[in-house]
């Protein structure tokens, strides 16, 4: 789905048992071993980095510069992104 539209999208983390906000959620830097996943490029700046289990991440948040609201689909959001490796 993210290679066809462009986009990377995100809803409230599972921490929060939903209550936080809606939210586009990524490693930083290369996956670690034994992850499947992708590489992309983002001109919207996170609107936080943190820690997933170890792994530095970065987050982007409803509400901030360049994080859209998916048409139909309340409960998530987007930003756009640029796949580099698959």
């Amino acid at each position: 789905m993210v290679l066809k539209s462009g986009h990377l999208w995100g809803k409230s983390p599972r921490i929060t048992a939903g209550g936080g906000p809606e939210c586009v959620k990524a490693f930083l830097g290369p996956l670690p071993s034994g992850l499947i996943g992708y590489t992309f490029m983002t001109e919207v700046a996170p609107t936080r980095h943190r820690n997933f289990g170890g792994i530095e991440g970065a987050v982007w948040e409803e509400g901030t510069a360049g994080v859209m609201p998916v048409p139909n689909r309340p409960d998530f959001v987007q930003i756009p992104v640029r796949i580099i490796n698959v």
